[in-house]
């Protein structure tokens, strides 16, 4: 019984005989391009995950956005509490005390001229009123008892105890809080205050209201009667005038000189520790506390939250989950990678067959999907700002990609920026709608205000959606009249923004837009004018070809400008040899009749080659030259074809009809079959003697059949039904311009003569 019954003989050569025709499974692996494709798309989806995953997952909360639920903690957390902890701050900061930097120099001054009273008084010991003018002089005041007294020092040899006097009244004064005001402006009121007297090596600690100021005269008087108090009765009196009269700063405010002056340095470094000192003041929350409640979100709930989620995240990450959300972004990346890579090889195809063009359009979209990531990790703008990254994807790849394939990629990308920005369903919508105004309104560009117009319609749809998004989810309508401001100025910007690259991306991708291919349809053009001037036979060909190609592309779908623009200079070979064609021959007299067939064939072929070569030289877009290389396809050149063959001796071989067709290639694009039959039917037409609607359709009819049969059209994407549409088009136009014409009485007449 399976699975442990052996295989029977039969059952081991079917298997056997599978492995031969399948092959092992690397043998089968595709190559060639569709393993370019799918490696692309393979690192392609790889970049996209990394984009994803940059920066982490982002808290998308804003402040004005209102929330329906309150929001409450998912881990254990932290806070520093910034309002308390700089409260504590303030309150260290106003009970650090004051410092005060004793002024040496003035007890300095003041010493030394109460001591070199005596000097004086020893100078004039008879005159007491010398004694008072010269001790004036110093600042020094004295009366009689004064004078009297210092006499008897001096006298009596007691200039030691009058020392020890002097002494006594200086240290009183380094001891009084005698302060100089706080700058103004200060706020602080501290308890204490530090006195610094770096000479003694010491500090005095005193209470703020301890303190006597320099600009408190009263003050200033009672703290000095204070100083003197100890010092003898006759001279105390003396003392104390003449220190106020030493400490008064002549009439400058404030009134008096501090013995103590404030040290702002010292202050403000004391302010600063007791600052640094301050420990933040942390608040702790645990599961399920509310962080914010239904309403608006504040500032200060934002910054909650964003700590909250700081948390989480990190807390994630410490547990391993964080694979989690990355493996999540790669099945989804790789889902719509592969999928939109699936729509385009199945219903696109051809669209990606250019590695060159394949591989810039994934950078470029990667670009944008990183920008867009990065917009939204690093700024605080809102994510609405990315539509315009979008509505720029899309007018970029518009221009380069059919419609339908350029949705598709829009598409793509939209799944991958709402994924980018962490947004809905309804951010998703926005984006589309916004690609398809872009990509169809683009759709062909024939001058640069389209570009603005569609721009600025875009972006208006993209207000209005962002807005009634916003709306619909109960936002303010200040918060979503924001969104919709920063969408409506992105995709605006957007589509200025495309219109300053088209230049660039037309080079880069060797296309042609309306404007680039109205620009080369211009009569003034030098190929133009030197064909008008040169041959002017092959210019009216070419003028009435072109309105032949744009009528019937346009009937079919396919791009009519690029058709006309095409066929305008699909014969511009001819320049250099135009006498050698019948359009351009006067009075019937043709070059080819004293040359074999053979060289015949090799000038009219020449035109194909020379054409390509003057387009390269005067820079003509090269989604032109497949025209001029393809317009013959590889069809039979007849004339000489039947010339040869007639010329044949019996004894010659065979001619062979692939030395009388042209090069090739065959036409690969719609437009070039197109101009290819219209090339030929404009000719035959114009041979005929009497063109009549019947024989219009006959030829056309003809012609049809034979490059279909000829297989000039197996290498492009017609249909039957679009070279039925085409055939009526050629006619109904050709019918138009070979009309036939009343003949009038005079030319009867003629004719009957005739």
């Amino acid at each position: 019984m399976w699975p442990f019954s052996k295989p029977t003989a039969r059952q081991k050569e079917i298997r056997r005989t599978k492995a031969e025709r399948l092959g092992t499974w690397y043998k089968r692996f595709p190559a060639g391009k569709a393993f370019v494709a799918i490696l692309s798309t393979v690192v392609t989806g790889v970049i996209a995950v990394l984009i994803l995953s940059a920066g982490g997952e982002v808290l998308d909360l804003r402040v004005g956005q209102r929330v329906a639920q309150a929001l409450t903690a998912r881990v254990e957390f932290e806070v520093r509490d910034e309002t308390q902890t700089e409260q504590e701050r303030l309150r260290a900061r106003d009970r650090t005390p004051n410092y005060y930097k004793l002024d040496a120099s003035l007890l300095d001054m003041i010493r030394g001229r109460l001591a070199g009273v005596l000097t004086v008084v020893k100078a004039h010991a008879d005159d007491p009123k010398a004694i008072v003018k010269a001790a004036a002089e110093n600042k020094i005041v004295l009366d009689e008892a004064g004078v009297e007294s210092l006499r008897q020092y001096a006298a009596k040899d007691k200039a030691r105890d009058y020392e020890r006097i002097v002494d006594g009244v200086i240290a009183r004064l380094r001891a009084m809080p005698l302060v100089e005001p706080e700058p103004a402006g200060t706020r602080r009121t501290p308890d204490l205050a530090v006195l610094v007297d770096e000479q003694a090596g010491r500090t005095l600690h005193r209470r703020m209201s301890e303190l006597r100021f320099a600009s408190d005269a009263t003050a200033v008087e009672k703290a000095i009667g204070a100083a003197v108090r100890a010092v003898p009765q006759p001279l105390r009196k003396s003392f104390q005038q003449s220190l106020l009269a030493l400490l008064r700063t002549d009439g400058k405010a404030p009134a008096y000189r501090p013995i103590y002056r404030f040290d702002a340095a010292r202050t403000v470094s004391a302010m600063d520790a007791a600052t640094a000192a301050v420990r933040p003041v942390v608040r702790r929350y645990a599961v399920g506390d509310i962080l914010a409640g239904p309403g608006i979100i504040t500032p200060e709930q934002l910054r909650l939250l964003q700590i909250e989620h700081d948390a989480y995240t990190r807390a994630r990450a410490a547990a391993g989950r964080t694979w989690l959300r990355v493996l999540g972004h790669a099945l989804l990346v790789f889902l719509v990678v592969f999928g939109v890579s699936g729509y385009m090889r199945r219903y696109q195809q051809g669209v990606f067959d250019n590695h060159f063009r394949r591989v810039v359009s994934m950078a470029v979209l990667l670009l944008i999907l990183g920008a867009s990531r990065a917009v939204f990790v690093r700024t605080d703008a809102p994510p609405h700002v990315t539509i315009g990254l979008q509505a720029l994807a899309a007018g970029l790849l518009g221009v380069v990609y059919a419609d339908e394939a350029v949705f598709a990629i829009c598409g793509a990308l939209a799944v991958l920026m709402t994924l980018a920005v962490q947004e809905s369903i309804a951010f998703f919508v926005i984006l589309l709608a916004v690609s398809g105004t872009m990509v169809f309104g683009l759709r062909e560009v024939r001058n640069r205000g389209k570009i603005v117009l569609v721009g600025a319609s875009a972006a208006v749809i993209a207000g209005l959606a962002s807005l009634a998004v916003a709306l619909l989810e109960e936002q303010t309508f200040a918060f979503a009249l924001n969104e919709s401001l920063w969408a409506l100025g992105a995709v605006l910007m957007a589509g200025f923004v495309v219109e300053g690259v088209l230049p660039g991306i037309e080079r880069l991708f060797k296309l042609s837009t309306g404007m680039t291919l109205l620009e080369w349809c211009d009569a003034n053009k030098p190929l133009l004018r030197m064909m008008a001037a040169e041959a002017p036979g092959t210019y009216n060909h070419s003028l009435l070809v072109g309105a032949l190609a744009e009528a019937a592309a346009e009937a079919i779908g396919a791009n009519g400008l690029l058709c006309r623009a095409g066929a305008y200079y699909h014969d511009i070979g001819k320049i250099n040899k135009p006498e050698y064609f019948v359009e351009n021959q006067r009075e019937g007299v043709s070059r080819h009749e004293r040359l074999s067939p053979a060289m015949s064939l090799l000038v009219i072929i020449g035109h194909v080659k020379d054409g390509i070569e003057m387009a390269r030289e005067y820079g003509l877009p090269v989604s032109l030259h497949p025209f001029i290389a393809e317009h013959h396809g590889t069809t039979l050149v007849q004339y000489f074809y039947h010339a040869a063959s007639q010329s044949r001796k019996p004894d010659d071989p065979e001619i062979s009809e692939s030395e009388f067709r042209y090069p090739g290639p065959k036409p690969q694009s719609r437009e070039t079959a197109i101009v290819m039959l219209c090339d030929g039917v404009e000719g035959a037409v114009r041979a005929m003697p009497e063109p009549t609607p019947t024989r219009i359709e006959a030829v056309v009819g003809d012609i049809v059949q034979k490059r279909l049969a000829d297989g000039q059209f197996d290498e492009c994407d017609l249909t039957f039904r679009e070279l039925n549409e085409i055939r009526k088009s050629l006619v109904k136009s050709l019918c138009g311009i070979y009309h036939s014409r009343i003949v009038y009485p005079e030319e009867e007449k003629k004719k009957s003569a005739s």
